[in-house]
């Protein structure tokens, strides 16, 4: 399994949002390759974080790597915790260029984020049903994996089919590998997809769309409005984050430029049948992560490439709560309780834990 330092991908938002596949460079990927990863090894401490899937308050699943370097592919490892990260143990890994991790429970996990032999993005994903175990490479339609996330005993997959002009969304019981596209619905990828889950509930959007489903089974498609100047190529629909099964927040974004985007916040209390314009938020960078602790629907989480903002008022006001790094990306930044949250900072490679709901955010040692 390969990895690097420097993620591609496009930003999508998500109760887990998530913008973390790897530029690995062809001539390296094509000479090299790396045995999987046992388990019970001894983590080092040179180990880098890059991609990370909580599905309990303590307990999740990191990928990274040893000895990483800028453009230089490394030795990938699957490292897990049940106990907050003060301890961590090796589990197995498949031997593929997957970038992305994502676990809905200790048994269940996924491994996407695959990269071609030009570095360009192909079709792919590894299931695992054993805790690492053992591995199966499935292909949801010859597409490309966009993002995941998993609730509730269904795991849900957004996917860009060959040709790369629009996402559709797969859903499978977690617990085994029967996937299937929901519905015929899919969004432009223009300014990417959105997927959140909350309990039975997710939502699935992008652009000027938003379908839900609060069952799981039936979907419905609900009016969404972005202000004036956010639709079609102009931008649309870029994140959505699930404070539970009935509020939610959207944020809308104009085409980026110059290292930025407009944003502004919606509201939704019917769980997305109705929403309404909160605030243009005042922040610069281009989103690549947004989310808010389940309960606690007056927190937000918002990640840019230069930092990791916070909001305890609605979006009212923002804080910082995370340092200007010059520059980084955000693989999954996820709450698992009303106060327990992760994110990884790809770069400079940190895995971060919050205790309360974001307001505060420490690295956690391998």
């Amino acid at each position: 399994m390969l990895i690097s330092d420097f993620p591609y991908g496009r930003l999508i938002g998500a109760a887990a949002l998530a913008c973390a596949a790897a530029l690995i460079p062809a001539a390296a990927m094509a000479a090299t390759t790396f045995p999987a990863a046992s388990a019970g090894a001894a983590v080092p401490a040179g180990f880098r974080p890059s991609s990370a899937s909580f599905y309990a308050p303590a307990s999740g699943v990191v990928l990274g790597g040893v000895g990483c370097l800028p453009a230089k592919p490394c030795t990938a490892r699957l490292v897990a915790t049940t106990d907050g990260g003060a301890r961590w143990r090796f589990l197995n890994a498949p031997d593929a260029p997957v970038t992305v991790v994502m676990f809905a429970s200790s048994q269940d996990g996924w491994l996407y984020g695959q990269t071609g032999q030009y570095g360009e993005r192909v079709g792919g994903l590894w299931a695992t049903h054993d805790g690492g175990g053992h591995w199966r490479e499935l292909s949801l339609g010859g597409g490309v994996i966009e993002s995941m996330a998993a609730s509730a005993g269904i795991a849900y997959a957004v996917v860009s089919p060959p040709g790369g002009l629009t996402d559709e969304l797969f859903a499978s019981p977690a617990g085994r590998n029967a996937w299937a596209r929901v519905g015929d619905f899919s969004v432009s990828t223009y300014t990417g997809s959105a997927l959140a889950v909350s309990g039975r509930s997710a939502w699935f959007g992008g652009g000027t769309s938003l379908w839900a489903t609060a069952d799981g089974i039936y979907w419905h498609r609900y009016a969404l409005r972005c202000p004036a100047g956010y639709s079609g190529n102009a931008g649309g629909l870029a994140g959505i984050a699930a404070a539970s099964a009935s509020h939610l927040w959207l944020v809308c974004v104009t085409s980026p430029g110059a290292g930025s985007q407009g944003k502004d916040l919606l509201l939704s209390v019917n769980g997305g049948r109705t929403t309404r314009l909160v605030e243009t938020i005042p922040l610069g960078g281009e989103v690549g992560g947004f989310a808010a602790p389940p309960g606690r629907p007056e927190v937000i989480i918002l990640a840019t490439e230069f930092t990791l903002d916070r909001s305890a008022n609605g979006g009212q006001t923002w804080t910082r709560v995370f340092p200007d790094t010059g520059g980084t990306s955000w693989s999954p930044v996820s709450y698992l309780s009303p106060n327990v949250g992760w994110a990884v900072a790809v770069q400079p490679g940190l895995l971060l834990r919050t205790t309360d709901a974001g307001a505060t955010w420490h690295t956690v040692s391998f």
